[in-house]
C-alpha cells in the first residue's frame, strides 16, 4: 500500500519540476515570462503528453499558476477520476 503523503509530496514535487521546465524552455526561446505565458507554455506542453496522468499534472500546474491563493488539493483530484 502507497503511503498517501508521500505519493502527494511526489506529485507536488512533479508539479514544481513541470512548472520550472516550462520557465527554462520559455527562457531559451527568449520569451517574456508571466503568468500568462507560463500558462499557455503549460497548456502546450499538456498537448503533447500522452500519458493522462501527466495531463492532470500539468492542470495541477496551471491551476497553481493562475490561482496561487488556493491550495492545489491531490487528493479531491484523484477522488475525481
Amino acid at each position: 500500500m502507497k503511503d498517501r503523503a508521500y505519493e502527494s509530496t511526489a506529485k507536488e514535487d512533479e508539479v514544481c519540476c513541470l512548472i520550472g521546465r516550462a520557465v527554462i524552455e520559455l527562457n531559451d526561446a527568449s520569451q517574456p515570462l508571466n503568468k500568462s505565458t507560463l500558462s499557455l507554455k503549460l497548456l502546450s506542453m499538456a498537448d503533447n503528453e500522452s500519458d493522462d496522468d501527466r495531463v492532470l499534472l500539468y492542470w495541477l500546474a496551471r491551476k497553481a499558476i493562475n490561482q496561487p491563493h488556493q491550495v492545489v488539493n491531490l487528493s479531491a483530484f484523484r477522488q475525481a477520476r
